[in-house]
């Protein structure tokens, strides 16, 4: 069984290295493009690469009127949502732009001093540092002295400035002509925020990359033609651009006043920020970042428009005899409040056609993460990255307005999920609650007793049967409700709300169609059977379900972009061992003993291939989990006796063969890998252990945030253990111990539903999954609480096909 499993993972990672790049034209269209003109003596060198960021932005704010340069950009060439979370909920401008320079997450310091500047205004972004020109050597001597606390074990200040002072004059020596070196003073205040943050930043890295690349002359071009090439440097333009491209040490290398006016392959503008007066302070004059009193966004965007169409107009007119078009990049690097959303990003010139942009990391058409910006950026130059991702390109015959049409209702989709989530994931707790206390209330034989119980009971326990199905239906409807376009709706709240109340309803009257409605365990088969098959062919067919859904994961967060998701991970493994048990249980009852072991095989080795598959799934832990839920079904099915040795066994077993399939998805290129390569390539770096510690931190985050969702598990297995009276099941319980009295003081009859060993086994299975799947997996709190969410109405749900044994 082992052999075939890694077989099939093995299948699904494919045969031979994968390229990074998404077949047919865009970027990969343009990198070919690129290494034909190194050969090619006809043609010319390629032309300059202009980044124009705009924190803030979004597709929202492009209109052919008020923006008509972002429009005709929009028009002329590719499109996405930018997802430009960092460290943190929200992304400040400074944030924004040394993530874009460093490839990684980011964030920046120092604290903001706004509230010092001007009391009425609390600014919740760190004010950012004008880089200087003028550096004087003895100052920096002091300097370096004064903030030498804040880096241990790295020497004395004068040995500091030392080391200043040399990068500065080596840096000087390689600027190009038209720009000078420039140094943020207090750069470690900037970087500070970075250091146990648990993401390892790389600062400058775009900048370095294209500088080391060295300058190449195309074979074959002309003398003439030489005052045209381009040298292998950035040039940045404006505060945030010195972010990005500033070293370890603060130092930017060619700090220009009009960086596209310089002979540098690759342009970074700093065009400034869009934002509220609450989030946005900086006395920094003409970038746009101090916000006047009266802030109107329309105004805001209007005017970086025209900045941009400035900036256009000049690189046209000042453009070189025999230069190829430049290609043009708009990126929205940050938040314009503390409410995170989706921002803009357009890419426009050779390679750029009308289109759809995302990137192996995100694999969906229309968008994309910061961190895939500059290893994009140096995909499109031709540049090897130390990532080897680019940008996917996916073309389109829609006319303008409609694609932004379709990235604004994607956006807005991902906002309002965001809006919605703490109120939904509430509301599910709530409503696992009040189930609880029902149990509680409903079987307890003392009120039952006084209400003339031995009628009524029966029904109350077929009562709290049909209310279980339809909380069981709810978890899946949230993801089905992806397949309504409730975020076109003029209130896209409200359609959300429809969405997943229809569809929950529809599932519900699925499971009560005959001839599986006739029972209670046709019901709850159904209701698994369809989760598990409607989860499956969601992630064989792109996960769409999964993204931008109340239990799946969301752009705006940025935590995952494809596969399974925890929670989808829980209610995948619950629905599929019960469903199993049900199954084995019904072939058993009509003799077919080889098929109880050949079905849950068979069934069993496909969700480990759906889950595991990188280019499906792609869940590590949740496959670890799945695999070790089978393994144990398994062996008590052919009745072997599991001992502590045995489940330690199974659980190694299973981690082993995961981190072989990690172990071959890291063989295939940087850009190509799944969260599997990612996570080997950590082990092999070192950086695993940081990632733990990271995963941890968001358990806790979780708890905090939303200590309602991790009191869900422990009352699963009170009800369970007492409601239910699964205490009984145990051998060394009986009826006159203290345990005994407890547990009958309830009439719920777990042990009479579980003498089919059958369905115990499958229950005992999704335990163990939920279990592993805890300790395993990302955030894991989630996992058991939201397939307790679904198991414990399953088990009510069957249990009321006993109601009348159970209140004899």
């Amino acid at each position: 069984m082992l052999g075939l499993l890694v077989g099939l993972l093995t299948a699904g990672l494919g045969v031979g290295p994968v390229s990074a790049q998404a077949s047919g034209g865009g970027p990969t269209a343009d990198v070919s493009a690129s290494s034909a003109q190194a050969t090619d003596p006809s043609s010319s060198p390629a032309g300059k690469t202009v980044v124009f960021g705009i924190p803030g932005l979004t597709i929202d704010d492009i209109d052919p009127e008020r923006t008509p340069n972002l429009y005709r950009l929009l028009s002329e060439g590719a499109a996405a949502n930018l997802n430009v979370r960092t460290i943190g909920a929200a992304t400040c401008p400074a944030s924004g732009w040394l993530s874009f320079g460093a490839g990684a997450r980011a964030q920046a310091g120092p604290s903001p001093v706004a509230e010092d500047a001007d009391p009425d205004d609390s600014a919740r972004c760190p004010t950012m540092i004008a880089p200087t020109t003028d550096v004087d050597h003895d100052s920096l001597d002091s300097d370096a002295g004064a903030a030498e606390p804040a880096h241990e074990g790295e020497g004395s200040g004068a040995a500091s400035a030392k080391e200043a002072k040399k990068s500065d004059e080596a840096h000087a020596d390689r600027s190009a002509a038209g720009a000078t070196t420039a140094r943020i003073e207090g750069f470690d205040a900037v970087k500070e925020p970075n250091v146990g943050s648990g993401y390892s930043v790389d600062f400058g890295m775009l900048a370095r990359t294209v500088a080391e690349s060295g300058t190449a002359v195309p074979a074959g071009t002309e003398a003439d033609d030489e005052d045209s090439l381009l040298e292998s440097c950035v040039a940045a333009e404006g505060p945030g651009a010195a972010y990005a491209t500033a070293d370890e040490s603060g130092v930017v290398t060619n700090f220009t006043e009009n960086a596209t006016a310089t002979d540098c392959r690759l342009d970074v503008v700093d065009l400034g920020a869009i934002g509220i007066r609450s989030w946005l302070f900086d006395p920094i004059p003409n970038y746009s970042y101090t916000v006047p009193p009266n802030f109107d966004r329309e105004t805001r965007v209007a005017e970086a428009d025209r900045r941009l169409g400035v900036r256009l107009t000049e690189m046209r007119e000042n453009a070189k005899d025999g230069a190829a078009d430049p290609t043009i990049i708009v990126a929205g690097l940050g938040d314009s409040s503390g409410m995170p959303q989706l921002r803009a990003f357009i890419a426009s010139g050779p390679g750029f056609e009308p289109g759809s942009l995302s990137s192996a990391t995100t694999r969906t058409p229309g968008l994309l993460q910061i961190t895939d910006l500059a290893p994009g950026i140096l995909d499109v130059l031709d540049v090897d990255s130390p990532r080897a991702v680019g940008f996917d390109f996916t073309p389109t015959d829609d006319d303008p307005q409609q694609r932004i049409d379709d990235l604004v209702a994607e956006a807005q989709k991902s906002t309002t999920i965001h809006q919605n989530l703490s109120t939904f994931s509430i509301t599910l707790d709530i409503i696992f609650y009040v189930l609880f206390i029902a149990c509680a209330v409903l079987l307890n034989r003392s009120i039952l007793g006084r209400r003339g119980g031995a009628t009524r009971a029966p029904r109350v326990h077929r009562f709290l049967g049909w209310v279980s199905l339809g909380v069981a239906s709810l978890p899946m409807g949230a993801f089905l409700a992806g397949l309504v376009p409730w975020s076109r709706t003029a209130d896209p709240g409200l359609g959300l709300f429809l969405s997943v109340i229809g569809t929950a309803a529809a599932l519900f009257v699925l499971a009560l169609i005959p001839p599986w409605g006739r029972t209670w365990r046709g019901r709850v088969g159904a209701l698994a059977g369809a989760n598990l098959l409607i989860l499956a062919v969601d992630l064989a067919t792109g996960s769409h379900l999964q993204a931008n859904s109340l239990l799946g994961y969301n752009p705006i967060v940025g935590g995952r972009y494809y596969g399974l998701g925890n929670q989808g991970a829980a209610i995948f493994i619950v629905s599929l061992f019960i469903f199993l048990g049900l199954v084995v249980s019904w072939l058993r009852a009509r003799g077919h003993t080889r098929a109880v072991i050949i079905v849950p095989v068979i069934i069993g080795l496909a969700a480990v291939f759906v889950s595991g598959n990188p280019s499906w799934g792609a869940k590590f832990g949740g496959t670890i989990a799945i695999l070790a839920g089978l393994m144990v079904l398994l062996a008590l099915l052919s009745k072997i006796r599991l001992t502590l040795l045995r489940l330690a066994l199974i659980g190694v077993a299973s981690l082993a063969i995961l981190i072989g399939i990690a172990f071959l998805d890291w063989l295939r290129p940087a850009g190509a890998r799944s969260h599997f390569g990612t996570f080997f390539d950590q082990i092999v770096t070192g950086e695993a252990l940081q990632v733990v510690g990271r995963k941890l931190g968001a358990n806790l985050h979780i708890i905090q945030v939303n200590p309602a969702l991790a009191i869900v598990t422990p009352l699963a297995l009170i009800a369970v253990l007492v409601f239910l009276r699964y205490l009984l099941h145990f051998p060394r319980v009986h009826a006159g111990s203290r345990t005994g009295r407890l547990v009958n003081k309830w009439r719920g009859r777990l042990p009479q539903l579980f003498t089919d060993s059958d369905l115990h086994f499958g229950f005992l299975a999704a335990a163990t999954g939920l279990g592993v799947g805890l300790v395993l997996t990302d955030s894991g709190v989630a996992v058991p609480s939201t397939g307790a969410m679904v198991l414990l109405p399953f088990l009510l749900a069957l249990s009321a096909e006993h109601a009348e044994e159970a209140h004899r």
